[in-house]
């Protein structure tokens, strides 16, 4: 399924995640923290042998993405399968109880997506922009990351996933070896 090396990187934050609003699928900008975590990103990937870029069409995550993409003369795409969770009626509202709910598969947002059903669409997003070839980055979001921990044995245990911390994943068949680059 990971046959080969790959990279993941969480957009940088926005002023959202610094005023823990719910995001989900709502578009927020990088704030001028988030810019700067992006150029430090991009400068920890730029002698990595990137080969492509694949993204969350997201504003947050396009904009880390063309970031990083400038030290890299590669493809930049976009998976809309690759977005963060749907959290329906939850989208810009404060974060609450909720949402450690949501993460444990024991809360299903108004109006929003399933634990169980946003795990499946962004494992096989992941598995596709993986399968592309080895040396793949996945710029997304952090609740892609705790997704993966559903499917596989991460080592170490990056969670939460800090905004803007990239990684160099070695996939086996029985876990994914993780180095952080910054």
């Amino acid at each position: 399924m990971f046959e080969h090396r790959f990279y993941f990187l969480r957009h940088g934050e926005t002023e959202w995640n610094k005023t823990h609003k719910t995001q989900g699928q709502l578009n927020s900008q990088l704030n001028a923290t988030g810019r700067g975590q992006a150029e430090r990103a991009a400068e920890a990937l730029k002698n990595e042998p990137i080969a492509r870029i694949v993204a969350s069409p997201l504003d947050r995550v396009r904009d880390t993405a063309q970031v990083v993409a400038r030290f890299h003369n590669v493809d930049l795409t976009f998976d809309d399968a690759l977005m963060e969770c749907h959290l329906g009626d939850h989208q810009g509202q404060p974060h609450g109880p909720w949402l450690a709910q949501y993460w444990e598969g024991r809360h299903d947002p108004p109006n929003g997506e399933t634990f169980a059903d946003f795990v499946e669409r962004v494992w096989a997003a992941m598995v596709r922009a993986a399968a592309l070839g080895p040396n793949t980055l996945i710029v997304a979001h952090g609740g892609l990351w705790r997704a993966a921990h559903e499917r596989v044995r991460i080592r170490p245990v990056v969670l939460p996933m800090p905004n803007a911390l990239p990684l160099r994943i070695e996939p086996t068949a029985a876990e994914w070896s993780v180095t952080q680059l910054l």
